[in-house]
């Protein structure tokens, strides 16, 4: 993947305010849908910004699944299409994102983002008016088995958070470890429960830490956990905070510290490829790149075709695999499309092999994937 131009978009919106304008002219041009021939999905998510580089990953994801399937001539005849606008983190936005598409007749979203934003549109959802697909976001509304118009996949924190306790106490047998988190709910949450686990091996972090994710001040939270001088830090972060803490801590000498993070973190090995950082990151989907499941290679071979310019992460596959589980549902629906035709498909995929890849909705999460945990270790010595 060429990121070097996600992380400039990074750096020059990094102190940019968050903003809202009329939808029409965000999305630059009068969408026009022919339902007759088409089979639409919506998309609200952050295509600028901060998180610039997780939004048109997502994107591409679906889009390499979605072009081969139209490349073959579509569903029952029709193609597959996502029209994506960009909501610039801002909640509202995402709001009158997913509203405008209404008025366009889609109900069907996939790969919304920001957990946030995902609640502006949690009403639209209870009340059976849009289906929500696999948005990245977690908040546990989201995850209410009542709630029968959405269904998760990545994002599931306990899964990852029970694998890496167990990694660090059992097989590092290491009990010097810290916390680097986010301020928001989700990242807090889930530190708390990190504490939680640790208990069960009568570990107590040394210090846990959070940074504020709209000014990503990275220097007080460090400080602390620099003075409780870890063995390991657990970041549940997104990637340019993690790459920040860790370049923090080699500037004041703490080259021998261990640094693991969930889903999020994916491009931390990427940035400091050439630093030789010892860095570990779980992830719901197996490392594409490796891995030798008949949809991985698909999807290699989709993301050369479609993006020749990006490589592959785990980000982009666990959207891949989204897709397709939705391209699964669409086939078994016989030409019958609608959006409660493709929930029930996805609710009957409770053991469900998709190129070797297990699918297994639960109704207690609402999860169709994100229990089966990686531990992905990628980085140069």
């Amino acid at each position: 993947m060429n990121i070097n131009k996600y992380f400039l978009a990074f750096l020059l919106f990094l102190h940019a305010p968050l903003f809202s304008q009329d939808l029409k002219n965000i999305s630059g041009k009068k969408i026009s849908i022919d339902h007759n021939k088409e089979i639409v999905f919506g998309q609200s998510a952050s295509l600028s910004g901060h998180f610039e580089l997780y939004g048109n990953i997502i994107q591409h994801g679906i889009l390499a699944c979605f072009n081969r399937v139209n490349s073959n001539g579509g569903i029952g005849g029709k193609k597959l299409r996502l029209i994506s606008l960009d909501d610039h983190e801002n909640p509202e936005l995402a709001k009158k994102n997913v509203n405008y598409l209404r008025s366009l007749g889609v109900t069907m979203f996939i790969g919304n983002m920001g957990t946030r934003s995902l609640l502006s549109i949690l009403p639209l959802i209870e009340q059976k008016k849009i289906a929500l697909f696999f948005p990245w976001g977690g908040d546990e509304k989201l995850r209410n088995p009542q709630l029968s118009h959405i269904i998760n996949g990545l994002g599931l924190l306990r899964p990852q958070l029970e694998l890496l306790v167990k990694h660090i106490a059992e097989s590092l047998k290491l009990s010097q470890v810290a916390i680097f988190h986010a301020d928001d709910a989700f990242s807090t949450n889930g530190a708390q429960e990190l504490t939680t686990l640790f208990k069960n091996y009568n570990i107590v972090p040394d210090a846990e830490s959070a940074y504020n994710r709209l000014t990503f001040d990275i220097d007080t939270p460090a400080q602390k956990l620099l003075n409780s001088d870890p063995r390991v830090v657990i970041c549940l972060a997104s990637s340019m905070p993690t790459v920040k803490l860790i370049n923090n801590f080699f500037r004041h000498g703490h080259f021998g510290t261990l640094f693991y993070g969930i889903d999020s973190t994916l491009f931390v090995s990427d940035i400091l490829k050439n630093h030789g950082v010892p860095f570990s990151y779980t992830s719901s989907v197996p490392n594409p790149a490796t891995s030798t499941m008949p949809i991985a290679q698909q999807y290699r071979q989709d993301l050369k075709e479609f993006f020749p310019d990006e490589d592959c992460n785990v980000m982009s596959f666990a959207y891949y695999i989204s897709a397709n589980i939705i391209v699964e549902a669409l086939k078994r629906s016989n030409s019958h499309i609608t959006k409660e035709n493709i929930l029930k498909n996805i609710e009957m995929m409770t053991n469900t092999n998709l190129g070797g890849f297990p699918v297994r909705f639960n109704q207690n999460n609402r999860h169709a994937f994100g229990s089966n945990i990686t531990l992905i270790t990628n980085h140069k010595k």
